[in-house]
């Protein structure tokens, strides 16, 4: 199957902007959304995933990490990484310091658990990594923060997220704040993706049915199925375009495709 163009919101043009094809890229997206949700839907709500959705578009922490080696001129196969950074992750959700950190100070505690591990002493590598991560998700954030801005206008929004305990001073750092009704973090809620809890404390706070709000996620299991077997509407946001999956209501490679498709929604039901 051919890939499908995806459309900057700004313009309802395809990237690669070949000439008179807007209207193409504004079909194919509201066909898009017909296939998913089938009849006329009213979203009140949207619940965010946090890490691979909001700090970069279905994009894993340890896939980045490896990147991020290579940038550095580091051979690190996901092999011998992988093990090292699952417990630099442990170590974040088991120190009750980390809960109130900034990103930059989560990402020295995090390199620099890996590095212990792995066995590296060097600190140039720890301070690069730890940098450059950090550009990454920033900028990331910046991007989705102006989707969000526009998306506050017409519905409620929110965060939930399997995540250390700071999320919330990471979104609030990056101007969140004024956004959302209501950021659950699990080791704040004391439960975890896809445990139903995190869904029903976010869902209270955020005010609105499960029928009319959409979950918007990079995992197929804590986002995608759990949100789907308590009645939310789900979008599944993945690095490249695929064919519609059955627990998915959109699918979706970018968080701009998510509010042209909600527009699309609005107007077919004469909102």
């Amino acid at each position: 199957m051919a890939a499908a163009r995806r459309c900057d919101v700004s313009t309802d043009m395809p990237r690669e902007r070949p000439p008179g094809a807007a209207w193409r890229c504004a079909a194919r997206l509201d066909r898009a959304l017909r296939r998913g949700f089938g009849s006329p839907v009213q979203v009140d709500g949207i619940l965010f995933d946090y890490g691979g959705t909001l700090d970069g578009p279905a994009s894993h922490w340890l896939d980045r990490f490896v990147a991020l080696y290579a940038a550095a001129g580091v051979d690190m196969p996901i092999g011998r990484l992988k093990p090292a950074f699952y417990a630099a992750d442990e170590a974040a959700y088991g120190d009750a310091a980390v809960a109130d950190m900034s990103l930059a100070e989560l990402m020295d505690f995090h390199v620099a658990v890996q590095h212990a591990r792995l066995g590296l002493d060097d600190a140039a590598l720890r301070r690069r990594l730890a940098d450059d991560f950090v550009a990454g998700t920033t900028a990331a954030l910046a991007a989705s923060r102006s989707v969000l801005e526009r998306l506050a206008r017409t519905h409620r929004l929110g965060v939930v997220s399997n995540f250390y305990g700071n999320v919330e001073r990471i979104l609030a750092d990056a101007g969140f704040a004024p956004l959302l009704a209501v950021v659950a973090d699990s080791n704040r809620v004391g439960a975890s993706k896809p445990d139903r809890r995190i869904f029903d404390h976010a869902l209270a706070a955020l005010g609105t049915a499960p029928a009319r709000t959409l979950h918007v996620g990079d995992s197929h299991e804590r986002d995608v199925r759990a949100a789907k077997s308590l009645g939310l509407r789900t979008a599944w946001l993945v690095p490249q375009p695929l064919a519609r999956d059955e627990y998915a209501d959109l699918v979706i490679t970018d968080l701009r495709e998510l509010e042209t498709g909600l527009t699309a929604e609005a107007q077919r039901r004469g909102g």
